[in-house]
């Protein structure tokens, strides 16, 4: 534990949170007084700028306006503004409950996302619903996170978050379900373990997880890698990459994912679609989540759509990812804040 505490910033008391943390540091490195607004909580860090001061809510900026932190976080309200700007957002219905309704759709699309209306982090999200018996047990899930359930077709593709400061494409990342690979000489247990090691960094914000360890006991995990012919004391061929999650009727919660930085990838149409998406719901920093077959493509409804639109990006992951460029996005959204 010392080795990881070795690169860390000495941080005033009450500095928990890593956005936070990220933030001071970028700060004190461009000449920016950041505290604490209240001694004890870290909702709300006041920045000392020149001649003025700004208080900001992790990515939260004085910028942002009231209704439209509300319709980001209402997924329903915000599918229909984007709908209406003609972006490609997947069919969706709401309900109360399981019912004919809910039914009706899941057979119309044959597999579908079932989430709570207005939660966030993924809490009561199942994917790839396909049977009657998992919508049920979905909707059961989704209500213990929310009183209404958004019903939504399952796009088959890769999964983006693409973030906006101020109407510019600061970064974006690929992420998906964490994967180890064959050495031709390690068991599967044996790099599993050893994914589990190295998924602790040191950081100048102290100990920065990449993402939860993989349970070995988890019988999920032992069935993923039975459907590919594998078990943990299997060892695998060089260069094979062993899935450890199937989406397949699964809490999105629950997945571990690698998040790789691939910024220069983006089509501009897409970058520009989001630049708009952000900018129809009047969001200035935003994380925008696609599934699509590939950024580099221009999205459409038949290969892809907009997913969800965050009104509290994270930007340790594009800090921090676990493959490709690091980007400065903190200080990106830091001079953003010193404009006038």
């Amino acid at each position: 534990m010392n080795l990881l505490r070795s690169k860390c910033s000495v941080f005033p008391e009450g500095f928990e949170n890593l956005q936070n943390r990220l933030i001071l540091n970028k700060a004190r490195e461009m000449g920016i007084g950041c505290e604490l607004l209240v001694d004890g909580c870290e909702d709300f860090l006041k920045l000392s700028l020149e001649h003025k001061q700004i208080i900001i809510n992790k990515t939260r900026t004085h910028r942002l306006p009231l209704i439209a932190g509300l319709l980001a976080k209402n997924k329903q309200a915000c599918n229909l503004i984007l709908h209406e700007q003609g972006m490609p957002v997947p069919p969706h219905i709401v309900v109360a409950a399981m019912g004919e309704e809910a039914e009706v759709f899941l057979h119309q699309y044959s597999s579908i996302v079932v989430k709570p209306l207005d939660s966030s982090s993924s809490q009561g999200v199942t994917l790839d619903v396909r049977t009657v018996a998992e919508l049920e047990a979905a909707i059961h899930l989704a209500t213990q996170y929310g009183s209404s359930i958004l019903l939504q077709q399952y796009v088959i593709g890769t999964d983006y978050r693409v973030l906006i400061i101020n109407e510019q494409v600061a970064a974006v990342n690929q992420y998906r379900p964490v994967y180890v690979t064959g050495n031709g000489s390690s068991s599967v247990r044996e790099r599993i373990e050893m994914l589990n090691r190295n998924r602790m960094q040191d950081t100048e914000i102290g100990a920065y997880e990449s993402f939860p360890a993989i349970d070995l006991e988890n019988t999920h995990l032992l069935d993923t890698l039975h459907k590919q012919g594998l078990a943990l004391n299997d060892v695998s061929p060089v260069d094979q990459e062993i899935e450890l999650y199937d989406l397949r009727n699964s809490a999105a919660g629950k997945i571990s994912e690698f998040y790789s930085d691939c910024t220069d990838d983006i089509h501009p149409d897409n970058a520009r679609m989001m630049i708009q998406a952000a900018r129809a719901l009047q969001i200035d920093v935003a994380g925008i989540d696609v599934r699509c077959k590939d950024i580099r493509v221009p999205i459409t409804t038949e290969q892809g759509g907009i997913l969800e639109v965050n009104a509290l990006p994270d930007l340790t992951h594009h800090v921090y990812p676990h493959g490709g460029t690091t980007r400065d996005v903190v200080r990106q959204y830091l001079e953003y804040l010193s404009q006038s």
